[in-house]
């Protein structure tokens, strides 16, 4: 009997012992830089938010963002679009309380450095931006898009933020 009991007291050491010297299971990193970059690229899309390469502020109320008054966003050109060329489309928002500051702001876009064009929003509320890419732009896996605003609401007491429009969504695609 006390064999047995020392046996199994023994055993019960040893498997205290093992668990000890196990190794912890290597941690899995996951590695999003090879993710694919989609064409339409939306505030609140987690999945599309790494396109959002510089000058937004973080989402808001679960659907849209501040943009600075420069903001740049990455594209996946649509197939075909180096021959026929692509069409650029944003829903931007021109809020009142930026609008009775600056009154309409003009939009600079320009596609891996190169100016494609310019737009007016002449009134607070939704705007939509819609611009022609030149096919010879966008031969590549990947485009950027930089906006520019002339205007924009400087930092005051109640928001120490640069504030330029409110961004939804952007696409780029076929004409």
């Amino acid at each position: 009997m006390r064999t047995l009991i020392a046996s199994l007291a023994l055993l019960g050491l040893l498997a205290g012992l093992s668990c000890k010297t196990r190794k912890p299971k290597p941690e899995v990193l996951v590695d999003d830089t090879q993710a694919q970059l989609g064409s339409i690229v939306a505030a609140n899309n987690p999945q599309t938010a790494v396109q959002l390469l510089r000058g937004f502020y973080d989402l808001e109320n679960g659907a849209w963002r501040w943009t600075m008054p420069k903001f740049a966003i990455s594209f996946r050109p649509p197939v075909g679009a180096k021959e026929k060329g692509g069409l650029l489309k944003a829903d931007l928002v021109l809020p009142e309380v930026i609008f009775s500051k600056t009154g309409p702001i003009e939009i600079t876009v320009s596609c891996n450095g190169k100016a494609i064009g310019k737009q007016k929003i002449a009134q607070a509320g939704d705007a939509k931006l819609s611009l022609a890419v030149p096919g010879e732009l966008l031969g590549t896996e990947a485009v950027s898009l930089e906006f520019t605003l002339d205007k924009w609401l400087p930092p005051s007491a109640v928001d120490p933020r640069d504030l330029g429009m409110i961004f939804s969504s952007a696409g780029l695609s076929l004409p």
